[in-house]
C-alpha cells in the first residue's frame, strides 16, 4: 500500500473513531446524493432517446433518494443531525465549479446539441461518482470501528449502487458519441474531476480539522492539516 493510500485508510479510521466527526462526514457524502434535488439540471431523462438508458437513468434517480435515507439513518444512529450543507461543501458543485462545460439540455436545442450535453451530464456523473465510490471504499473498510453497526450496512449498500453506477454511464457516454467526440467529453470531465477532488478534499479536512479540533489525534491532526496544505499547492498546478 502507497503513502497516499495509507493515509486514506488512517483518516476514514480517524473520523469514524468520533461519531460527531463520523456524522459530519455523512453528511458530506447526503448532501451530496441530495444535490439533484437543488438543481435543475441532473438527470434529462425526458431528452433521452434509448428507453433503456432513460429507465437506467431513472433508477439512478431512485436509488440517489434510497441513500439519502440509509445516511440520514446512519448519522441518527451516531446520535448526530442531518445538516443542510452550503455548495462549498458538495462535492458536486464543486466539480461543476472546475467544468467549463455545460450539461444543461434544453428543448430548444437541436438533437446533436441534447446528444452532446446528455453525454457531458453522463461523463460528469461517471467521474463523480467513481471518486465517490473509491472513498466509501476505504470508509467501510473504517466502520468496522465506528461506534455503530449501521453505518457499516448503510456504506455497503450505497456502495453497491455506486459501482453500478460507474459501469453504466460510461457505456452511455461512449455510445452517445463518436469516439473522437466521447473522447473530447472525456477529457473534460476527467480533468475537471481531478481539480475539484484536491479543491473539495482540501477545504473539507481544513474545516473538519479546525471545527472539531479535539476529535483528531493531535499529531496526526498535524499531519492532516500538512496533507491539506500539500492539496492545494497540487491544485494550483492542476
Amino acid at each position: 500500500m502507497g503513502l497516499i493510500d495509507a493515509t486514506k485508510r488512517q483518516l476514514h479510521r480517524d473520523i469514524v473513531a468520533d461519531p460527531v466527526l463520523h456524522a459530519r462526514v455523512l453528511n458530506l457524502y447526503l448532501n451530496g446524493e441530495a444535490y439533484p434535488h437543488r438543481v435543475d439540471d441532473y438527470f434529462p431523462v425526458a431528452h433521452v432517446e434509448a428507453p433503456e438508458l432513460a429507465e437506467r437513468m431513472r433508477t439512478h434517480m431512485a436509488e440517489e433518494d434510497k441513500h439519502i435515507a440509509l445516511y440520514a439513518k446512519a448519522i441518527d444512529k451516531l446520535g448526530q443531525q442531518v445538516e443542510d450543507l452550503p455548495h462549498a461543501c458538495i462535492f458536486n458543485a464543486v466539480i461543476r465549479h472546475h467544468t467549463p462545460e455545460s450539461w444543461a439540455v434544453r428543448s430548444h436545442q437541436d438533437r446533436d446539441t441534447r446528444r452532446l450535453r446528455l453525454a457531458h451530464f453522463l461523463a460528469h456523473a461517471h467521474c463523480l461518482e467513481k471518486r465517490v465510490a473509491r472513498s466509501l471504499e476505504m470508509h467501510l473498510d473504517a466502520c468496522a470501528h465506528a461506534a455503530s453497526p449501521y453505518p457499516a450496512k448503510a456504506v455497503a449498500a450505497v456502495l453497491a449502487d455506486e459501482h453500478d453506477h460507474v459501469r453504466y454511464t460510461a457505456e452511455a457516454v461512449n455510445e452517445l458519441l463518436p469516439r473522437s467526440a466521447a473522447a473530447a467529453v472525456w477529457s473534460v470531465h476527467v480533468a475537471a474531476e481531478k481539480r475539484a477532488n484536491l479543491d473539495f478534499s482540501s477545504a473539507q479536512l481544513r474545516r473538519l480539522l479546525r471545527e472539531n479540533r479535539s476529535s483528531w489525534p493531535g499529531a496526526r491532526r498535524r499531519y492532516y492539516a500538512l496533507c491539506a496544505w500539500a492539496m492545494r499547492g497540487l491544485l494550483t498546478h492542476a
